[in-house]
């Protein structure tokens, strides 16, 4: 505004003034020669009156220039208000373009942050998809099912290969043959398949399976077990030897009369070929050594003394327990002549203490505690008969067996020595060998201790009846009951 007003008097002091330049510059100069007086004083009047007559006018233009100029100036004013309306207008429709683009741009940036956490999203799904068909893949592969049905596994392959997003057509395929996995692995199936046989030429029959865990063949009478290769999606026949015992259930099982039902293996054959594997009895005492000669015959010998003591100690118990059973109340009642009956009529060790005491019955307290006493240790020696010998080969035994894996151990080593320790298993192989000597010894020695302490109980027993009936005969004789004669 205040160049404007600047401006505009510039302006009215060019009108006001027009000629005075022109005057400085164009005054008279002075005449060469002096004019007549009277002319001159007329001209300057003229002059004067010309002046004022141009000063009115010129007044008159400046009053009407700035009429016009203020005119325009009202104008100006309203066109630079209404600018400057239009101007703060468009002010606040920029900021609040302002305000929207900074909105827009938060909005973006969490539409660009949403999208990215989306995309992660979509890639872990993806991921866990994949790596579940490549999981799903693998057990389909080894699936016994895969046998029946070869090639499921093929739906697979779109959802392990692809990098993008699985489609939902795939994942419901997915879906389809994962719950049909799972339906069949609780099934037992029978069907016609083509197999290989152990002479390695395909077969055609009848085969059985029992979940996800074996299959059976059975054809023309014949029943075994088979394995599966994931390799070629099929059946072939068990490669190791399954015992007998096992082939003779599995035929009882395939026509339904086994009543203890049938041997399965959950590691698809693992555990039947390491059976097939585990030497027999015989091949581990010929494994042994030399040394399993003598822990056997230790055995066998502990067996034939345990067995025959076992009879006697049995036979000479109940025995006792009879003969208690009817002889104390005779004694008590001291009817001697009854009770040397009923003793005569008894082979028990009892019999023998109770007829020396009855006999001696007419002697001195002391004479007769003494004549039962000796009859009681010669009553113990057959009882005790044999064993110390079961003692003896409890501890002999072990010993043998230690002795074995001690000499088994030197030849390992030697062997060792001589040819190196490239190979494991031929350490190993020599240490479980030498092994076996100590695992027979204490196969022997262990239930010989435990029954030998049972024996020595059962001798413990029958000796406390003795002592027990024999102080009831000495008590019996001291009160003086019956006739002592």
């Amino acid at each position: 505004m205040k160049k404007q007003a600047a401006v505009i008097t510039v302006i009215v002091a060019l009108i006001l003034f027009p000629g005075s330049s022109a005057r400085g510059e164009n005054a008279p100069q002075a005449p060469a020669a002096a004019a007549p007086a009277a002319p001159a004083g007329t001209d300057i009047n003229e002059a004067q009156r010309k002046a004022d007559e141009d000063a009115r006018k010129a007044r008159e233009e400046a009053a009407l220039k700035e009429a016009e100029i203020l005119a325009e100036q009202g104008k100006l004013e309203a066109v630079i208000a209404e600018l400057e309306g239009k101007k703060k207008a468009v002010d606040e429709i920029n900021a609040g373009l302002k305000q929207r683009y900074d909105e827009s741009e938060k909005k973006i940036a969490q539409i660009q942050k949403r999208a990215e956490e989306i995309k992660n999203e979509s890639d872990e799904l993806a991921g866990s998809v994949r790596g579940i068909a490549q999981d799903l893949g693998v057990a389909l592969s080894q699936s016994m099912v895969s046998g029946e049905s070869p090639g499921r596994k093929k739906v697979l392959d779109p959802l392990v290969t692809q990098m993008q997003f699985p489609s939902l057509e795939n994942v419901q395929k997915m879906g389809d043959v994962l719950f049909d996995e799972i339906s069949r692995n609780g099934k037992l199936s029978v069907t016609t398949l083509t197999y290989v046989d152990a002479a390695g030429k395909e077969t055609r029959g009848e085969v059985t399976r029992i979940g996800n865990f074996n299959a059976l063949w059975h054809t023309g009478g014949g029943v075994g077990y088979l394995e599966y290769a994931p390799a070629k999606e099929a059946f072939t026949q068990f490669s190791a030897k399954v015992p007998s015992s096992y082939i003779r259930e599995a035929q009882r099982f395939i026509e339904d009369k086994s009543a203890m039902g049938l041997y399965i293996d959950p590691s698809s054959g693992g555990a039947f070929r390491f059976i097939s594997d585990m030497p027999d009895w015989w091949e581990e005492l010929k494994s042994g050594g030399s040394l399993m000669w003598p822990i056997c015959f230790v055995g066998i010998l502990g067996v034939i003394i345990a067995f025959e003591r076992l009879l006697v100690l049995l036979r000479e118990s109940k025995k006792t327990q009879q003969l208690s059973a009817t002889v104390t109340p005779v004694i008590q009642q001291g009817k001697w002549e009854e009770a040397l009956q009923l003793c005569s009529r008894s082979t028990a060790g009892l019999a023998r203490v109770l007829t020396a005491g009855i006999n001696h019955r007419q002697e001195a307290p002391e004479v007769l505690e003494s004549v039962i006493e000796e009859a009681i240790q010669g009553t113990m020696k057959p009882l005790d008969r044999n064993m110390a010998s079961l003692q003896i080969i409890a501890v002999v035994a072990p010993l043998l067996g230690l002795l074995g894996t001690v000499t088994g151990m030197i030849a390992t080593f030697q062997m060792l020595t001589i040819y190196g320790s490239g190979d494991p298993r031929m350490m190993s192989g020599g240490i479980s060998e030498a092994l076996i000597t100590t695992e027979y010894g204490l196969f022997i020695a262990i239930p010989i201790i435990l029954v030998h302490g049972y024996f020595q109980g059962r001798v413990n027993g029958i000796i406390n009846t003795l002592e027990e009936k024999s102080m009831m005969l000495v008590n019996a004789v001291k009160k003086g009951k019956g006739s002592r004669s």
